[in-house]
């Protein structure tokens, strides 16, 4: 309210205003009590007003759609908050597998491990696949056997790591002679020359005889003696086969038990370099030498070599003891060529006994 307002209305409350002064006072102050009944009348309504006033329907809407409101708010931000950890979590993931080069060595643990035992297999580069999750690492790996002259896919190994944790691989195998998934002694194909046959193909030698001209096997060869791997030439020199792979005597093939007295299968290495230069039997050094660095390499890693050797101990530490005190000696291996060539092997006095792996048509 104005000054000139307070001093007008003095005056008319004291009758010293004209009368055409005191007529326009009392028109504002008639225009002031109409308004202030108006707000009056508002203010009432709203006092009275109570949400119990509205029907049930109504109050039902309501609060359906301050109940989606809020429960689509939460979900936006639980989705912020995911769509922001998750590409944290996989970067640490990439950080957790090249810290110290860790990716590459768990990649080498299944190569190596293939290479020293499974007999007669290798690898190709261009089918090893890798794949990250979040502190996970997948390795697929393609299987060839070298049959004749000709490398034959066995099928794939899928190596999955939790952390750097190896899980027992899925093995998918198309070939016709597939190894078990569980080794033993009733499937065993090498043996010690001091250790009892338990699984002796007594018709293996029939089997070659009964087989075609026009065919190349792979067969396991046990001998009679041990011998070092660069004399096994001389065991087939009349005969032409090559040598694919050496079971090497590391202390205790002659029992066939691990130091735990579980079931213990060959181990060994490549007789023939590998062509492919990213393979560890790649010719650079040879393959003996390979083998006692491959044996080095996985013991670091034995738990999981272990695993992925599947259900096969590796006592590596015994093992590469007993090969530093004795030396590498071979007790057999693996050959490969015409049938009609391997079976002239038959009188052979070196080699104690035999077993058929894979037959295939002419490629020598």
């Amino acid at each position: 309210m104005s000054d000139e307002w307070k001093n007008k209305l003095q005056k008319y409350y004291e009758g010293n205003l004209t009368e055409e002064e005191a007529e326009e006072v009392e028109r504002d102050l008639e225009k002031l009590n109409a308004y202030q009944e108006v707000i009056s009348e508002e203010l009432d309504a709203e006092a009275e007003y109570q949400p119990d006033d509205l029907p049930p329907e109504k109050v039902n809407k309501i609060l359906n759609n301050s109940m989606r409101n809020a429960t689509f708010s939460l979900a936006s931000y639980v989705i912020m908050i995911l769509l922001l950890i998750y590409p944290i979590l996989t970067l640490a993931s990439y950080i957790y597998y090249a810290w110290n080069q860790k990716a590459e060595d768990l990649i080498q643990v299944p190569i190596q491990t293939v290479y020293i035992t499974e007999p007669n297999v290798s690898l190709e580069e261009m089918d090893i696949e890798r794949a990250f999750g979040l502190f996970t690492f997948e390795v697929t790996m393609d299987l060839y056997k070298r049959v004749g002259k000709s490398d034959i896919k066995q099928g794939d190994w899928e190596v999955t790591y939790q952390y750097d944790d190896a899980e027992f691989p899925q093995r998918n195998y198309i070939s016709e002679n597939p190894p078990e998934d569980i080794p033993y002694y009733d499937t065993k194909k090498l043996y010690h020359p001091e250790a009892a046959i338990t699984n002796r193909d007594m018709a293996a030698w029939d089997r070659l005889e009964r087989l075609p001209e026009g065919t190349v096997a792979e067969v396991y060869v046990s001998l009679d003696e041990l011998i070092q791997p660069e004399n096994a030439k001389e065991v087939t020199e009349d005969v032409d086969v090559e040598w694919r792979w050496y079971a090497i005597d590391t202390g205790l093939e002659a029992s066939g038990k691990s130091l735990d007295g579980g079931y213990l299968a060959p181990i060994g290495y490549p007789a023939q370099p590998d062509p492919d230069a990213w393979s560890p039997y790649n010719g650079r050094e040879p393959n003996d030498e390979q083998f006692m660095e491959s044996l080095v390499f996985l013991k670091e890693y034995e738990e999981q070599a272990t695993n992925i050797a599947h259900a096969k101990w590796l006592d590596l530490n015994y093992r590469i003891d007993y090969i530093e005190k004795h030396g590498l000696n071979a007790y057999g291996g693996v050959i490969t060529g015409p049938a009609k060539e391997i079976l002239q092997l038959r009188d052979n006095e070196s080699i104690r006994t035999v077993s058929i792996g894979e037959v295939r048509l002419w490629n020598w």
